[in-house]
């Protein structure tokens, strides 16, 4: 099948571009026309294959098979790819995904907990989108991770941080949002000594004593406030009272001085008038001078910017609700963009297997193999339950459909891994309640409670159903 040209059809905006990528670097053409085709890959969509006419020579391929034959690493030349771990540990520097990350040392902020991360599954989806960000941590690229809703995009940043121990400041954005939650604003002074401006002091210099001045330089050189003797001997040798306001800096300019990694969340929900603010900022290298503030110059020749901050950002498609179209400088300064990839039947059964037995998937990226270690199952005691193989393969079947089939009604109803996690967690209640003989009826009313009562269209709940049921999953209890 190799060499032949190939059609796509049955993908979305967000799916289609890595659908392209995949089949190019396994050798397949792309073909622009139904005409000059020689196979029809249909993705989660689907596709008419009556258009197709009687013509027997076109080939028809359902995406989801075809790339699980083109990701197994046990069929063909694919036996003798290396393996590699997902996450190894140097002194300096971590490699994520084959991706020399350095340590940053940065101080200050919120490095996320490990115990938000232990239901992630390492699988195709995650694992690229975490190359991506390690990709633009390692080279100092703004990044920004574009995709649906669920694709974990967000989480994905984060867990590349925690890898790294390194503080995110997070700013979930909206048409509300401002300039002063990036840059800063004046604020009411306090009791205590944030409130002298110490640059505005410095240039004032030759008019202050030598002991003063000394102070003053130190201070900001440690990039600090002055404490309340330091404060108490400049306003009793200048007579200078200090102001009743004080600037307070905003995410951006704290994390270039200290190092932090600012997360633009929801970016494109922010007017774009906001966002084009931060055009220097996303620079290489970044500089940002405070007008709302003192004037202060972060960048070469006026404040250091601390050498292990990054911006990243992560969006839906432009063409969700209330989205905003960015501007092409805007977008240009994000030199690494990528599109994350929501999960399929693939990645529903990876995770499930991982909550159960502990076992990440097998991934392939840049021709290695990627596994993440095994670890404790979050739900190990379902493993003894009989018959779970088959429940594992229902369920990754019926979520795949109902992602599919019911997101983007008028309901906005979303069946994602959270919705998953959720179903596993009441599924795993009940059964310790009733035992694991009830597990059948204890499933068939955790979908019941958790998917079929969130479905308001007496239609699309029917046909939600008859999908479970088709997959072998209990309905019976169902309404």
């Amino acid at each position: 099948m190799k060499n032949k040209k190939v059609l796509l059809r049955g993908f979305d905006k967000a799916s289609q571009p890595l659908a392209e990528q995949t089949l190019t670097r396994a050798g397949y053409t792309l073909a622009s026309t139904l005409t000059t085709a020689e196979v029809v890959v249909v993705g989660p969509l689907g596709f008419d294959t009556d258009a197709l006419g009687p013509d027997p020579k076109k080939a028809v391929l359902i995406w989801e098979n075809l790339r699980k034959n083109l990701e197994s690493p046990t069929t063909g030349a694919q036996q003798d790819l290396p393996r590699r771990p997902v996450i190894e540990r140097g002194n300096s520097s971590i490699r994520i995904v084959g991706i020399d990350v350095p340590l940053s040392g940065a101080t200050g902020g919120q490095v996320p907990p490990a115990e938000r991360f232990h239901r992630i599954c390492l699988d195709a989806p995650f694992l690229n989108a975490a190359r991506a960000v390690a990709l633009g941590a390692a080279q100092g690229l703004p990044t920004s991770l574009e995709g649906v809703t669920a694709a974990a995009k967000t989480t994905v940043v984060l867990w590349v941080a925690h890898l790294l121990n390194q503080p995110v400041a997070r700013l979930n954005l909206n048409g509300q949002s401002d300039v002063t939650e990036l840059i800063g604003r004046y604020v009411p002074a306090g009791q205590g000594d944030e409130d002298w401006n110490l640059p505005a002091l410095a240039r004032l210099g030759h008019l202050l004593k030598p002991e003063c001045l000394a102070i003053i330089q130190q201070a900001l050189s440690e990039n600090r406030s002055l404490d309340w003797a330091e404060s108490t001997l400049i306003q009793a040798h200048t007579g200078l009272t200090r102001s009743r306001w004080r600037f307070q800096e905003g995410i951006v300019p704290q994390a270039m001085r200290k190092g932090g990694w600012v997360l633009l969340d929801e970016m494109n929900l922010a007017e774009p008038q906001i966002l084009e603010r931060l055009n220097p900022v996303l620079e290489c290298p970044p500089s940002l001078l405070l007008t709302e503030g003192d004037g202060a110059w972060l960048g070469q020749g006026g404040i250091p910017v601390h050498p292990g901050f990054r911006v990243f950002a992560a969006m839906n498609p432009s063409d969700y609700a209330g989205r905003s179209n960015l501007s092409p400088a805007f977008k240009d300064r994000f030199l690494n963009w990528f599109q994350a990839q929501p999960p399929g039947e693939a990645e529903y059964r990876s995770q499930l297997q991982f909550l159960i037995h502990g076992q990440h998937p097998e991934v392939i990226i840049n021709r290695c193999i990627y596994q993440g270690d095994r670890s404790e199952p979050v739900h190990g005691e379902l493993a003894s339950v009989e018959g779970i193989d088959g429940w594992i393969d229902g369920l990754a079947s019926c979520q795949a459909s109902l992602s599919i089939g019911v997101a983007g009604k008028r309901d906005g109803i979303l069946f994602t891994r959270r919705s998953l996690n959720a179903l596993l967690d009441l599924w795993v209640a009940r059964i310790r309640e009733s035992g694991p003989s009830a597990a059948r009826t204890a499933l068939g009313a955790s979908l019941k409670d958790l998917y079929w009562n969130r479905i308001a269209n007496t239609a699309d709940r029917n046909a939600s159903m008859g999908v479970a049921e088709a997959a072998g999953l209990p309905v019976e209890d169902a309404p």
